[in-house]
C-alpha cells in the first residue's frame, strides 16, 4: 500500500498537466501513487494521461464521463490505495519536499491532517523558476482541529482549500466532496477538521496555485458564483451550533462570501437584473456596522463597505478599479 495517493482531476488541461506530473515525480519521498482521473477530456488530455502512465509505474489512469472536479475526486478516492490522500489540481504543482514534510509531520503527531501554505503563480510560470521564489521565515506547529478550522476561515496559517493538505484516509471514511458546486473543498474541510485531535501545520508555501482567467472563481458572474454564500452559510450555521468558540471567524467568512458574490455581480453591466442582487445588497448594507468593527477585515474592505452603504455606483467603480 502506498503512503500517499495523489488524486488529480483532469479535464482539458493538456498544456498544464506535464508540469503538474513533473512536480510529483520530483518528490523527495518515493512511496506514492498518482491517480489521474480523466473527466471526459476532449483536448487530448485523455491520451496524455495514458502516455504519462506508460512511462511511470506510480501513475494510474481512470477514464470517466465528464461530471466535474468533485465527481472526479470522488471517483479517485474510491480507487485510491494510500494511507494518506492528496488532492492536486492538474493546472497546479507542488514543491519537491511537500509530501515528505507533511507525512513526517502528520506521523510525528498522530495528526489526521497535515497542511502547508499555497502561493499563487501565473499560468506560464515554469516549475523550476517558481521554486527559486521560496519564502523564508515560515513556522511549524500543531493545533487542534477546531483551531485549524478557525485559521482556515480567516485564511491565516491554514487555507480553506484541501489541495495543500494531506488527509488520513481513515479520517475521511465515507465522506466525499459535494458534487455540482464550487467551494466544495471548503465544505469538506470544515467537516474534517473537527474530527482531528491534532493538525500538523507548516506555513511554508509548498503548493503552487495557478491563477487562470477562465477558472470558476474568476469568470463572469453566474449562479454558481453564489455557491460561496450557500456553502459558507451552511458552515456558519454548523459552527454557531457546535463550535461557538470560532463563531466570529465563521461570521467573517460568511460576510466575505457575500462580498465575493456581490463583487462578481457588480462587475456585470446588467447587475441589477441578477436575481440575487437585491437580497445581497440588503444583507451587506444591514451588516455594514459589523464589517466596520470586525478586526479581521482589511481597511480597504471597510472603506468599501462604508461606500456601499451610501452609493452603489461609487462602490461599483471601486470594484472595477480593484480598490475595494
Amino acid at each position: 500500500m502506498p503512503t500517499v495517493s495523489v488524486i488529480v482531476p483532469v479535464y482539458n488541461v493538456r498544456q498544464f498537466l506535464p508540469r503538474c506530473v513533473k512536480s510529483l515525480q520530483a518528490q523527495t519521498m518515493d512511496d506514492f501513487e498518482v491517480v489521474l482521473v480523466d473527466d471526459g477530456s476532449t483536448d487530448g488530455s485523455s491520451q496524455l494521461c495514458d502516455e504519462l502512465a506508460s512511462s511511470d509505474s506510480r501513475i494510474k489512469v481512470l477514464h470517466k464521463e465528464n461530471g466535474g472536479a468533485s465527481s472526479a475526486r470522488n471517483y479517485g478516492i474510491d480507487n485510491a490505495e494510500g494511507e494518506y490522500l492528496s488532492f492536486i489540481d492538474a493546472d497546479d504543482f507542488i514543491h519537491p519536499s511537500m509530501f515528505s514534510i507533511l507525512v513526517n509531520g502528520a506521523r510525528s503527531l498522530g495528526a489526521g491532517i497535515a497542511t502547508c501554505k499555497n502561493v499563487r503563480v501565473d499560468e506560464g510560470e515554469v516549475f523550476d523558476v517558481a521554486l527559486k521564489k521560496e519564502a523564508s521565515g515560515f513556522r511549524t506547529f500543531s493545533c487542534t482541529g477546531i483551531d485549524a478550522l478557525g485559521f482556515a476561515l480567516l485564511g491565516t496559517n491554514v487555507s480553506g482549500s484541501l489541495c495543500d493538505k494531506l488527509i488520513l484516509r481513515d479520517l475521511l471514511g465515507d465522506m466525499r466532496f459535494r458534487e455540482g458546486v464550487i467551494y466544495e473543498d471548503a465544505l469538506l474541510a470544515s467537516q474534517l477538521f473537527p474530527r482531528c485531535d491534532k493538525v500538523f501545520v507548516t506555513t511554508r508555501p509548498m503548493y503552487y496555485y495557478t491563477v487562470r482567467s477562465g477558472s470558476a472563481t474568476t469568470k463572469p458572474y453566474d449562479n454558481s458564483a453564489y455557491d460561496a454564500v450557500r456553502i459558507y452559510s451552511e458552515i456558519s450555521q454548523k459552527i454557531s451550533t457546535d463550535y461557538p468558540e470560532i463563531e466570529p471567524q465563521a461570521e467573517f467568512r460568511l460576510l466575505w462570501a457575500y462580498y465575493t458574490a456581490f463583487d462578481r455581480m457588480i462587475a456585470s453591466s446588467d447587475y441589477q437584473s441578477i436575481p440575487e442582487y437585491g437580497a445581497t445588497l440588503t444583507y451587506l448594507r444591514t451588516h455594514t456596522k459589523r464589517v466596520l468593527r470586525d478586526p479581521f477585515f482589511r481597511v480597504t474592505r471597510k472603506v468599501g463597505a462604508a461606500v456601499l452603504r451610501v452609493n452603489v455606483g461609487a462602490y461599483r467603480q471601486l470594484v472595477l478599479k480593484g480598490g475595494k
